[in-house]
């Protein structure tokens, strides 16, 4: 597995990240110094690899800390639904805020633990990346998350109010048809977070493969540890 830049001056290969050769020294591409969020937001709905290239082309990786407050307010939220369908139970809206910041340390923990994993890995596999490019990708792969937080959680608790954490009354009883309207628009969302993580990890190493199942390891660890920690939080 390789995933290299070919110098057009002296035809030396260069990882893929690098600015310049480290044979000649000519610039291998343009130089960006900063992620434009709005930019980046654009282009992961039109041209996810794009997005994903100039995310790790960045020298600075903005706005990251802002992604993980919101990614981490909906995989809070996530992991309130998780609790409520499995556990069978009605949550109560108290003390939240301690189980967000404790939500929000897990989120930095496992895409700290991804992110390493995947550098391990993928230099072992003859690609070499940087951590915090790693790092950059995969938070932002999440973007969607953001959405579902900032636009459809909002929505959803003017439809529902309390009645959004309830077993018994659900809101598939209370208001079928939105309910199942919101969920497909949450299921979406999901879809489109596995397909950015794919891209984002393609666009690191070129394989096809590897991506596919890195993006499988990363969804389906983060769910399911997401749903024990809740399911110890809110016990």
């Amino acid at each position: 597995m390789k995933n290299v830049v070919v110098c057009k001056n002296c035809n030396s290969e260069n990882p893929f990240y690098d600015l310049t050769c480290f044979n000649c020294k000519s610039y291998l591409r343009e130089r960006i110094y900063n992620i434009d969020l709005w930019s980046t937001i654009g282009l992961l709905i039109e041209s996810p690899s794009k997005a994903f290239k100039n995310i790790i082309f960045s020298e600075h990786k903005n706005f990251l800390t802002l992604l993980l407050i919101l990614i981490s307010g909906k995989s809070l939220l996530n992991g309130i639904f998780l609790t409520i369908y499995f556990k069978k139970w009605n949550a109560y809206l108290s003390g939240y805020f301690s189980v967000y910041i404790i939500i929000l340390i897990f989120t930095l923990v496992m895409i700290l633990i991804f992110s390493e994993i995947f550098s391990k890995i993928t230099k072992r596999l003859g690609v070499r990346t940087k951590f915090k490019d790693n790092f950059s990708i995969i938070t932002y792969s999440f973007l969607p998350l953001t959405f579902g937080f900032l636009i459809l959680f909002p929505t959803e608790l003017i439809l529902f109010g309390e009645y959004l954490f309830y077993y018994n009354p659900s809101p598939f009883i209370i208001k079928e048809t939105l309910a199942y309207t919101l969920l497909t628009f949450e299921t979406i969302l999901f879809i489109w977070t596995i397909f950015l993580t794919f891209t984002a990890i393609k666009t690191q190493t070129g394989n096809t493969i590897y991506s596919f199942v890195f993006t499988f390891f990363i969804h389906f660890t983060f769910y399911i540890t997401l749903y024990l920690t809740a399911s110890r939080i809110f016990l």
